[in-house]
């Protein structure tokens, strides 16, 4: 067992019943021989702790009470977590097998990563496959571009992606203040404490697609998303390179400011002239906008008549 590093994969479980049961059982059935596995449930009442408990004498810990949502479920995992790679793996998703031990002997053969992530499935509510993801992100630059590389395919998909235990002492628990994106949030993170990224080139994981799931809400994801990006984007102790920040500052601009400015406008029947006054003066006291190639194009006209 020693010769093989603890995994400690987390489970936060809530109301789930219908898919729980699969994704307990893809964990304990990898057979990998340093496992712990840790479900926090939140005090479900659809049968997931009756379920929970059926599992209980092979679960490293477990518990069904209330709290404060998935995230606070996760960090309360990881207080109890004492695997060297973590990860977790929520209710409606699942691992494939053989997937602990391919990313364990990843983590051996490349001791310097902090994040190792492989391709993740995607599947239907009956668990039939619709697609897959490969991330392709190692910078901490990169990983806030979500116009050019987040929102481009390049992005993390979270059950394919574990970490190492040093990294979480490094640079603390998920933010419990975030609702759908305290899993990029942390991925970004990593990357901005140094972390070292690595590709594991096979499935690992599944990502149940389903009607009810958080991810499912594009607009306030998106809004999350950018309020995380422009922490970063305008604190100027944040190592990015001028060029990058600037060109970010003006995408974040044009996507939070410009168009929404633009479009209540046209909504409102304002004339041509104070548009340009309105989108002129914006553009004036934001001189990043101009490095956005779609800002360049509406401004001359080449898409909107304004």
């Amino acid at each position: 067992m020693s010769n093989w590093p603890r995994i400690s994969v987390i489970t936060p479980s809530y109301n789930q019943a219908q898919y729980l049961e699969q994704t307990i059982e893809s964990v304990l059935s990898q057979d990998y021989p340093n496992l712990e596995y840790i479900v926090i449930d939140g005090g479900s009442a659809d049968g997931s702790a009756e379920i929970i408990r059926r599992y209980g004498p092979r679960l490293a810990y477990w518990v069904s009470e209330l709290d404060k949502g998935q995230t606070d479920a996760i960090n309360k995992g990881l207080r109890r977590a004492t695997g060297e790679i973590l990860a977790y793996l929520n209710s409606d998703d699942y691992y494939l097998p053989g997937a602990l031990q391919a990313v364990a002997e990843h983590f051996r053969s490349e001791p310097q990563c902090d994040l190792v992530h492989g391709r993740c499935r995607f599947v239907d509510q009956a668990g039939t496959k619709i697609g897959e993801q490969f991330g392709n992100i190692e910078t901490f630059c990169e990983i806030l571009d979500l116009w050019g590389v987040w929102w481009q395919r390049r992005q993390f998909v979270q059950p394919e992606v574990f970490w190492t235990r040093r990294v979480t002492e490094k640079i603390g628990p998920l933010r419990d203040d975030l609702h759908y994106v305290m899993d990029y949030n942390y991925w970004m993170r990593i990357l901005k404490a140094g972390g070292k990224v690595g590709h594991l080139d096979r499935e690992v994981a599944c990502f149940r697609r389903t009607p009810e799931q958080k991810s499912t809400h594009s607009a306030r994801v998106s809004e999350e998303l950018l309020k995380v990006v422009e922490t970063e984007l305008w604190d100027r102790s944040t190592e990015i390179p001028w060029n990058e920040r600037k060109r970010l500052q003006g995408q974040w601009l044009y996507q939070r400011d410009f168009c929404p400015l633009a479009e209540r406008s046209v909504a409102s029947q304002e004339s041509k002239f104070r548009r340009w006054r309105r989108l002129g003066a914006l553009a004036m006291r934001h001189p990043q906008l101009f490095q956005v190639r779609d800002f360049r194009r509406r401004l001359f006209g080449r898409l909107l008549p304004f």
